[in-house]
């Protein structure tokens, strides 16, 4: 039986994979400190699908892009 499978993010390089739910480790960068969801809980199972910015659907903060308060 494989183990299930879980979105990720990796807090040093920001990027998203799809692990499974026991692996530590990201596959690009090597860092140790995988989350499975956002500060406010929200699961990153939602993160896969769209390229560019991202804001946690739940509490509206920035997971992949630009700060909100980024001015260009």
């Amino acid at each position: 039986m494989t183990a299930p499978r879980v979105t990720k993010r990796c807090e040093a390089c920001g990027r998203f994979r799809v692990y499974e739910s026991d692996d530590r480790f990201c596959l690009l960068c090597g860092n140790d400190g995988l989350r499975d969801r956002c500060a406010c809980g929200r699961p990153f199972d939602y993160a896969m699908a769209d390229d560019g910015d991202l804001f946690c659907p739940r509490c509206g903060q920035v997971v992949r892009g630009r700060p909100g308060d980024f001015e260009a």
